[in-house]
């Protein structure tokens, strides 16, 4: 074996997959929260929203 250093690159389509999915799913939920006037759990999602999507940017930036 030459070279002797093996480096793992990240799997980038995954982490693109399972933050697009929870940012759907994050969505879904605050919009249930805003819809029954639970406001404070509704900022929770929103910002866990906009966090799973800042991710699913990254990543896409990073295939392209």
């Amino acid at each position: 074996m030459e070279g002797g250093i093996i480096t793992h690159t990240p799997d980038y389509f995954g982490l693109l997959v399972a933050s697009s999915v929870f940012a759907l799913g994050s969505a879904v939920v605050t919009a249930i929260c805003v819809r029954y006037g639970a406001r404070g759990l509704a900022w929770l999602w929103a910002a866990a929203f906009f966090g799973s999507a800042l991710v699913g940017a990254y990543c896409l930036e990073k295939l392209v």
